[in-house]
């Protein structure tokens, strides 16, 4: 079966809805694959920036407005960083973050494009394979689909196909993280509106989270360099585990605590060097672009920016009929100068700082005492 659309988008999470959202009104055919069928679980911290609400209504104000109306989310506005030798800076941002089960979020989205009208969603749906030829892109599904279309958005993760068969780019081992989470409930001495980020001294740039949701749930995780967990043979979720279990500055917390799901893993890729993320006909964004925050390992706001950008850079390719690499890089330069200048903070946080205990140690404590340092640091992490 062989069917025509204007543009595809490859991947239904944060960045692939957003950028269909973006495409929504816009008069295009488009089609959405998914892989797997909504809701869907996705392994997460779970936590949004204050900036994604913004992000939707930019789109429509209808979307911001239905997204404070999603009952399962909890409100934040402080981060209480634990430094490798236990000070405890307390940062509060001038508006609040959300956290949500992505479980939750995801279908959100999903729903959200599932009620425009110029949207063909496929679900459950796995792309083989990608080519462009003659001015158009070829997708092939594994349901024997042949899809053509003018331009296609890759938004599908980590493993992206699209950035395999049209970037020719490979994930790098040195350039990601992995992380692991689990659900606790009834965690002890948690402060309200509080997210908490442990440095450990032996994890170093990475770090242990515990982030609150709605019915005395608890977002809990570990994240660190994939180089890392390689060369030092760490088994991350085992690691996890021996936190909670015997880490004096915590297991207190977790003895009287129950944990409602198991451990899964994921791998980041992080945003830690300039890469292609455009060509002939194609764009990448969110974790296929590796846009992941490199100090922090947050995803989510950054994977729905670069999906409104390239829905918005989709409008004016068919607006000058242009879908030419060289039309696309404006695509790569609005990424470059939006969000690279953030991730290159990060990175240089993650390497001044994060990577030296006792200079953590220092940061933290110059936080405590100074308020301008105090403000200085919220603005680094906002």
């Amino acid at each position: 079966m062989t069917s025509e659309f204007d543009v595809i988008i490859c991947g239904a999470g944060p960045s692939g809805c957003t950028a269909a959202l973006a495409l929504g009104t816009s008069g295009l055919k488009v089609a959405l694959i998914e892989k797997e069928r909504f809701p869907r679980e996705k392994v997460c911290g779970d936590a949004l920036p204050a900036f994604v609400p913004k992000v939707l209504n930019t789109i429509n104000p209808e979307y911001s407005r239905a997204f404070e109306r999603i009952v399962e989310k909890k409100k934040a506005d402080v981060c209480r960083i634990v430094s490798p030798g236990r000070k405890i800076l307390d940062l509060r941002f001038p508006e609040y973050g959300y956290i949500c089960k992505r479980l939750i979020f995801d279908a959100f989205l999903f729903d959200l494009v599932c009620r425009l009208p110029d949207i063909t969603v496929f679900q459950g749906t796995l792309i083989k394979t990608v080519t462009v030829s003659n001015n158009e892109v070829i997708t092939l599904t594994d349901k024997e689909q042949n899809l053509k279309s003018k331009l296609v958005i890759g938004c599908d993760g980590a493993h992206s196909i699209i950035r395999k068969k049209l970037a020719g780019i490979k994930n790098d081992i040195n350039e990601g993280s992995v992380a692991v989470r689990t659900y606790f409930k009834n965690i002890k001495d948690t402060s309200p509106g509080t997210i908490e980020l442990h440095f450990l001294k032996e994890l170093l740039p990475g770090y242990f989270w515990i982030f609150p949701l709605p019915e005395n749930q608890f977002n809990v995780g570990l994240g660190m360099p994939s180089k890392t967990i390689s060369e030092e043979k760490i088994n991350i979720r085992n690691e996890l585990v021996r936190i909670i279990e015997t880490e004096p500055f915590l297991s207190r917390r977790f003895s009287e605590s129950e944990m409602t799901s198991e451990i899964k893993g994921h791998f980041l890729p992080l945003c830690t060097s300039k890469i292609p993320i455009s060509g002939n006909h194609f764009m990448l964004c969110g974790d296929a672009a590796s846009l992941v925050n490199p100090a922090t390992g947050a995803g989510i706001g950054q994977a729905m920016q670069s999906g409104r950008y390239a829905g918005w850079h989709a409008l004016k390719c068919f607006e000058k009929k242009d879908f030419s690499a060289s039309f696309m890089k404006g695509y790569d330069n609005t990424i470059r100068d939006k969000l690279w200048k953030e991730n290159r903070k990060y990175l240089m946080m993650q390497e001044l700082v994060l990577k030296r205990a006792w200079i953590f140690d220092s940061f933290i404590s110059a936080g405590q005492k100074s308020k301008s340092i105090n403000k200085m640091i919220t603005g680094q992490l906002r």
